[in-house]
């Protein structure tokens, strides 16, 4: 390589490296240089060291790989931060544990303050609990009593599970009411039980012997339980606002890049409070974020506000650190919550046999897509269940009829179980998927086999294989699933089931290039970023990652535990600074 005046000195050279460029030939390099934010060399040690100067941070990597950043297409860090504020019970095995630490956490509140806690077991599904706990089952409210019984004790309930169950202290049970007040039984989905009220979805559990809650709340999950109820049990909760808010997102952002994600695309359930932490916060993360549509709203408003922010449309409106990226609105939720909508009835959450409709009226939903398209802003739009994959495509195949929309990467979410015919047309629309095996993992047994029927719904669930046959440049995602992307990209290969280990349509597999390629080039391609993200290439911006083993050579089943060691963003060290050589902040 001759050096040119036009070729700045490198400020950062990582040599004695693999540096895995996941370019068109997935080739592989000794070397790379940085200056400034941008990548200006890739090459063999001697090549690259051309561009070294005096002053030049020269990093010798003993071997070790180096990938570009990972993208992250669906990661809902404006979500998870707010877990950032309540008491982790991650690890906590009994029930003394889990009591120890609400219990340190009161000992910091002043007395009345709110103490809210993940759910019992681990992140993020939770598997066999309360059974993980050794006593086989949840604290009583009398022994969070014990520890916090000045302060209203919330354990809330895992989202992606059902059924799950919350914890509540006598407290927290009597500023909900339900220790002072009988509920009637006359109205409509609410009764009362020796052992339990019922109420409209959420199971108050009772002690049959005294009628007294026992703290046990069960289906207490606001964000897909629409139980009218859970209003009105938790008024002690303290609204989120903004500053609470942006303060999980920060607390969170370094739980993505120190995972080796570097750039993070929110894709729905958005928050405008979110967009504004983002903006105020100047993360080391890359963000770009979606206008969430409410659909309840009259459809005149809906076009006003789709009119004020046509500015975001096109390929997007921001800068390579945060940037607008188009509109979201949902079509249906998770099969888990009885809200996935499926081309046959299948077993609800409670046993029973559902067939739901999309949570926004069909005719609705395609008229908001077509204003949406009209404005020119690029849809993103969740479709888990083969009906609304069905219903999402039919809208954007309406749109394209009005003005094409092929080259404009709408996005289909989730998409856990298409057919080859609607791969097909994601195909002829230009329409880029976005899901994760990470669904694979963690619910596989319980409700693709089990609620499904299995078959063809479980062994072709998330199938990259067909996604990528196809040539649709399918993005993976974390979603809310392991945050740890090197998981994710070996569950892409091993499709494994969290629960009982099964391999769950082995035929759908990718290769390791391709699972890599699905979170770095794929990811960038969504964003409209292929010519600065997802690759190690000169003039791209310089996001890196330096693992602990290469993915490509290793044990199969040891790419799950790769440690991410370093992650650069726009040539800046954000993680592993020793490493790297440059202080922390």
């Amino acid at each position: 390589m001759s050096r040119s005046s036009s070729i700045p000195t490198a400020d950062t050279v990582l040599t004695n490296a693999t540096v895995i460029t996941v370019d068109t030939e997935f080739s592989t390099a000794e070397a790379v240089a940085v200056a400034g934010d941008r990548i200006i060399a890739v090459g063999t040690h001697d090549e690259v060291m051309r561009l070294a100067g005096p002053e030049t941070r020269v990093i010798d990597l003993g071997g070790r790989p180096v990938l570009p950043g990972f993208i992250d297409t669906h990661a809902h860090i404006g979500l998870f931060g707010q877990e950032k504020l309540w008491v982790n019970l991650d690890g906590a095995s009994t029930v003394a544990e889990i009591c120890a630490r609400i219990g340190a956490a009161a000992a910091d509140k002043p007395a009345g303050e709110v103490i809210m806690a993940t759910p019992v077991g681990d992140h993020p599904y939770f598997f066999n609990v309360p059974q993980v706990i050794e006593e086989g089952r949840f604290p009583t409210r009398q022994e969070l009593d014990a520890v916090a019984p000045d302060h209203p004790v919330y354990i809330t309930a895992p989202t992606n599970r059902v059924p799950n169950s919350a914890v509540f202290n006598t407290l927290a049970l009597r500023l909900a009411g339900l220790l002072d007040e009988v509920v009637p039984d006359d109205a409509e989905n609410v009764k009362v039980t020796p052992d339990a009220y019922w109420l409209d979805g959420i199971e108050v559990v009772r002690d049959p012997a005294t009628g007294i809650p026992t703290g046990e709340i069960r289906y207490m999950q606001p964000v897909y339980n629409p139980s009218r109820f859970y209003q009105r049990i938790t008024p002690f909760l303290p609204a989120p606002g903004y500053e609470s808010i942006r303060e999980g997102i920060r607390l969170m952002a370094p739980d993505f890049y120190a995972t080796g994600t570097t750039t993070l695309l929110e894709n729905h359930l958005t928050r405008p409070e979110e967009a504004r932490a983002y903006a105020d916060l100047k993360l080391p993360l890359r963000v770009f974020f979606t206008h969430e549509i409410d659909p309840r709203l009259p459809l005149d408003q809906i076009e006003r506000m789709l009119s004020m922010i046509a500015w975001s449309g096109g390929e997007g409106f921001g800068n390579d650190r945060f940037g607008f990226t188009g509109v979201s609105i949902g079509v249906d939720g998770p099969h888990w919550h009885g809200a996935g909508v499926a081309d046959e009835p299948y077993v609800g959450p409670y046993g029973d046999m559902i067939d739901p409709g999309p949570i926004v009226p069909e005719e609705l939903y395609r008229e908001i897509v077509r204003l949406a398209a009209g404005y020119g802003l690029r849809v993103h739009s969740c479709g888990g269940g083969r009906r609304a994959i069905q219903i999402v495509l039919d809208a954007f195949a309406a749109a394209d009829r009005e003005s094409s929309i092929a080259d404009r990467r709408f996005v289909l979410e989730h998409c856990e179980f298409p057919t080859r015919e609607q791969i097909a047309e994601c195909k002829r629309l230009g329409v880029i998927p976005t899901t994760t095996t990470n669904f694979l993992w963690g619910k596989v047994s319980e409700v693709f086999v089990d609620r499904l029927g299995g078959g063809d719904y479980s062994e072709n669930s998330i199938p990259f294989r067909w996604w990528l046959d196809a040539g649709i440049p399918v993005a993976q995602e974390t979603d809310w699933g392991p945050h740890e992307v090197m998981f994710s990209i070996w569950q892409s290969i091993a499709r494994q089931s969290g629960l009982t280990g099964e391999v769950i349509g082995a035929h759908q597999r990718v290769t390791r290039e391709e699972a890599i390629r699905m979170f770095t080039n794929n990811g960038a391609y969504v964003l409209f970023k292929e010519d600065d993200l997802g690759s190690v290439e000169v003039g791209k911006l310089a996001d890196l990652i330096v693992l602990s083993d290469n993915p490509l050579t290793c044990v199969e089943d040891d790419i799950k535990d790769i440690q991410v060691l370093a992650t650069m963003i726009g040539g800046k060290a954000v993680h592993g600074h020793a490493l790297l050589k440059e202080s922390g902040e």
